[in-house]
Formats: structure tokens, sequence, C-alpha cells
């Protein structure tokens, strides 16, 4: 599912490290961290307690044989491998954390994983043989926060009592791994490799697909939070893919990838799509993402294939490109609300290149932002350059100093599920709890930290009014008795 269409770029790190001391700067280089494996890739990671990281994809570490790759493991705060965590094969693409597991995407299907790295062996899909289902070809997931999955690609289901024979490209199941037999699974005539849930519940979906549940679509397409096809939603993709989506609470949506449009007069990587999916006019939506001999490919261009919120709606566009719009870029980059390049961050920063049986690869699959303020960055490269710094040693997982965003972020407490949608939003942001603690209240609190909200938590949601705070981003803390149990990003965007 990762690097769907994997290609080789070379960056040149060419400035040194810097003599003089300086102040730590946002995404600064952090060089206490240092993987120590040399192939091949990592596809994804999770952050734990006291800096250890979870990784998937594929490496061989030190010690081992050639070509016996590690699906799962686990960093020490140090980016050493860290024995006690049981490596495995269990799966290699997207991690999702969940309560005090994680699901991992494997080639054909999802397994689900104790914090130690063992097999959670009363979850089924992926590991053993289930009633009416064959995986076939794995593409991406879902999780619900009562860990139901909700699992796209093509794969096939048998089940006559309901009618349900054939090969579906979206498929439910329960939390405990088997075919969901309440929800009809849903078919096309080609794959879905990546979906993702928008604000209002709906999905938006990307594959080779020219017909889905019996009427005429395109290669980006919606459906509704049932499956159902949402023909209020047409792009016109004729061709190519989208690797990442980045939903607006007031329907538009920010794709990333490699596509063509019927009404669009260039190939398209990163636009800006309207809630009825034609291209947002106010957008730039001809931003160009290059690559330069001697790394070619058949269609010239870089593939874009991760967005982020950074701040204030600028948005931070990662993947495997050397230049936007001319100007130079190591696979990594920020961009307005309006699609223009800014040079606030990443300026002469990047990753190199390494060469793995004759190929020549380099790029950014994604990053992520901590709750104590850190990013971390991953995906094929060797060396890391934030401008200032050269670290020729770092390998495929690199830790930057992130923007101080007051209290963290995207922080989960362990067995309190909770989720903040829309987000980002205009107006009013819905706080979704599994339980209630017994004193609860949420706080919103600005980038300084400091608090423009309060709200006493009674019930399972709680509606929180933000359409009179200013553009940005801010701290939605949850807290109990005085107690913190987590702290979430809201982005809020007029």
């Amino acid at each position: 599912m990762m690097w769907t269409l994997r290609i080789v770029l070379i960056t040149v790190l060419c400035v040194g490290a810097c003599s003089c001391v300086r102040a730590q700067q946002p995404f600064d280089l952090d060089p206490t961290f240092r993987a120590e494996f040399d192939d091949w890739y990592v596809s994804s990671i999770l952050p734990q307690p006291a800096g250890k990281v979870i990784i998937s994809g594929q490496f061989t570490f030190p010690g081992g044989e050639p070509l016996e790759f590690t699906g799962i493991a686990r960093l020490n705060a140090d980016g050493s491998w860290d024995p006690s965590f049981e490596h495995s094969q269990l799966g290699r693409g997207k991690l999702t954390a969940w309560t005090d597991r994680f699901y991992v995407a494997s080639t054909q299907a999802v397994r689900r994983v104790f914090l130690d790295g063992t097999n959670d062996d009363g979850y089924h899909l992926g590991t053993v043989q289930i009633p009416y289902f064959l995986s076939l070809q794995g593409g991406d997931y879902h999780v619900y926060p009562d860990g139901r999955v909700l699992m796209s690609g093509a794969h096939q289901v048998n089940y006559p009592d309901s009618n349900w024979v054939g090969i579906y490209n979206l498929i439910w199941f329960t939390n405990e791994g088997y075919l969901d037999t309440t929800r009809a699974p849903r078919m096309g005539d080609g794959v879905i490799d990546r979906f993702k849930e928008l604000p209002d519940g709906k999905f938006i979906c990307t594959g080779p697909m020219s017909v889905f549940e019996g009427q005429p679509t395109s290669n980006i397409f919606r459906v509704h939070d049932d499956g159902s096809f949402d023909p209020s939603f047409s792009t016109g993709t004729n061709w190519g893919q989208a690797f990442s989506y980045l939903p607006l609470p007031d329907g538009r949506c920010y794709v990333a990838g490699l596509f063509t449009m019927a009404d669009a007069v260039d190939t398209l990587q990163v636009v800006r799509l309207m809630p009825d999916g034609s291209l947002d006019p106010t957008f730039n939506n001809y931003l160009r993402f290059g690559i330069a001999p001697p790394i070619v490919n058949p269609w010239g261009l870089g593939f874009p294939g991760s967005l982020n919120w950074l701040d204030d709606g600028r948005i931070i566009v990662a993947g495997t490109f050397q230049d936007v719009d001319g100007e130079s870029r190591g696979h990594i980059c920020v961009i307005d609300t309006s699609g223009q390049l800014l040079d606030d961050y990443f300026v002469g920063a990047g990753c190199g290149f390494h060469t793995y049986q004759g190929l020549t690869i380099a790029g950014i699959e994604n990053l992520l932002f901590t709750d104590d303020s850190m990013c971390y960055i991953w995906g094929e490269y060797h060396g890391y350059s934030d401008g200032t710094t050269n670290d020729p040693d770092q390998r495929f997982v690199t830790r930057l100093y992130g923007p101080d965003f007051g209290m963290g972020v995207e922080q989960r407490p362990r067995n309190m599920d909770w989720q903040l949608v829309p987000n980002p939003t205009s107006s009013f942001a819905t706080l979704r709890l599994e339980q209630i603690p017994r004193n609860a209240t949420v706080v919103v609190r600005d980038a300084l930290g400091r608090e423009m909200l309060r709200h006493a938590v009674l019930n399972y949601t709680t509606t929180l009014s933000v359409q009179d705070l200013g553009d940005g981003m801010y701290t939605v803390e949850l807290l109990d008795a005085g107690q913190r149990l987590g702290v979430q990003r809201l982005v809020v965007q007029h």
C-alpha cells in the first residue's frame, strides 16, 4: 500500500554543518537520534512513551542476513534497535494506534498487535482464514473508535445469505476481525488503493475505477458513510491516483498525487477540490513538483505523497521531488492556502539518496508531530540536512524539533479514546467520548497556551463553538478533576 508508484530521486546535500551556536529553530535536526539500518524503507511510524518509536516497512538491522527483512520493529529514544520488542513480519504498512494495541497493514489485509510486538490472537483478519472472506489485493484501512475496520483493495466475499458473492472494494470487519455481516460490502470494477474519512463521515477514495456500485465514476470519487456511491461529487479524473487528502470543514479538500482531469490543461499534483469535486479556481492547482536527471520517470514529474497542517492554514507537502515551481526543495516544502510555495521552512533542507540493488532511491513518505513538540519524518533516504546541519548518517527515520504548539498535539490517552470532529473547522467542533470521566472538562488554548474556551463535559458528545476564534492552530485539552487525560490539535480556518 505504501509507495504505490515508487520512483527514485537524488538530492545533493551541499550545506555543511554550522560551527556557530544558535537557538533551536522549528524543524532543526535532532542529531541525537539516528536509526542504525541501511535498507530499505520505512512506511509508517508510531511514537511511544520515553521517545521510543514503533516502525513498519522493510528493513534489515545490523547482524541480520541480507534480504531478511523485518516488517515491524521498535527503536529506542536514540534510534537504536530495541530488542525487547518482538520484531516480526506481521505487517509493513500503515500503523494506527488503538487503546493498548495498534493496527498494521500487511500486504493483503490488516493485523492487530500489542505494544510489545506480539500478535493479538483475538483478532482474526489477516492471520487466519475467516468465514465468507478471502483477502486478495490490499489497499487502505480505517479504524473506528470501537475497533471495527473498513478495508479497501479488491477482495473476495462469499456470503450467499445476503447475495454478497464476488470481488468487493470496501468491506467492513468486526472488532474481532470477522466479516461484518450487518454492513453491505461495496463493489466496483477496479481497486480502491487509498481512502480517507471526511468531516461529515463520508469517504474520499482513489484507484483505477470506471464503475462503482453500478454507476460511472472516475479515479477519485466519494462515497457515503455506508459505502454507497455519492453522485454529487465528480472529479473527472481519467488517469493516475491520489496519495494523500487534507479535508476542510466546508466540504473542500486538498488532494496530492499525480493525475489528470477532463477539464484540466495539464497533469495535476496538488489541488484543492470544491465540494462537488471540481477544481477550486481560487487555488493554484498547477504547482509543479519536479525531478531532475539522472533520475527520470515517464512523466518527468515528482510525486507529492503527503499533506499535513502546519499552522494558520499552511500545509507541509512531502514526497519524492527535488524542486517546486523551479525552486530547489529536498522532498519537503510549505505552501499557503492559495497554493503558493513559501520560504518559511525547509529551504536548503532535505534528504539524500541511497542505492539499493542498483536502484537509486530517495523520498520522504510522511511526517508526524508528537505531544512533546517534536516532529518525525520517515521514508527512503540516507542523510538529512535541515539547511544548516548536514548529518549524512541519518537513516529512514529522522527526528526534528517541531514548532511549539503549546501543550502538545494529537496525544490520545491510553484507555480513553476520543475524537474531535470536524478538524479543521470554521464554526463548531464536537468532542466524542467512548466513556465519560467523572469530573471532565475540555479547555481550548491558543498557540501561546492561553485559555480561550472552557466547557464542562457532561455527555458522550460535547460541542465547542469556535467561530469567534481567529484562524490558526489550537490545542484541545481533556481534563478529569484537573488531571490531563490528553491533548489534540485543532485547526480553525474560516
